[in-house]
């Protein structure tokens, strides 16, 4: 009962920030702990990270931003205004 009423303040508190805590035992990482904000932020990302070929348009066009090309950060906002 004890362990409970400690996880449920520990819980409580952790939810309330944005933060990790990395679990260790015997002095060594073994898990991590998330928010569930973060956590379903994460997964998001992954989702994203895994469809083929996604990793490779990025790098394409950082590459285009690289040269110049890309669109101004001004002119991006007013054209996702007007789609959004």
């Amino acid at each position: 009962d004890d362990l409970r009423k400690g996880l449920s303040d520990i819980i409580e508190k952790f939810a309330d920030e944005k933060n990790e805590i990395v679990i260790t035992q015997h002095g060594k990482p073994k898990a991590v702990l998330l928010d569930l904000n973060t956590y379903l932020a994460l997964t998001d990302i992954q989702e994203d990270i895994i469809q083929p070929g996604y990793i490779d348009s990025l790098y394409k066009e950082l590459a285009v931003v690289k040269k110049g090309k890309g669109i101004p950060h001004d002119e991006l906002v007013k054209k996702l205004k007007v789609n959004v």
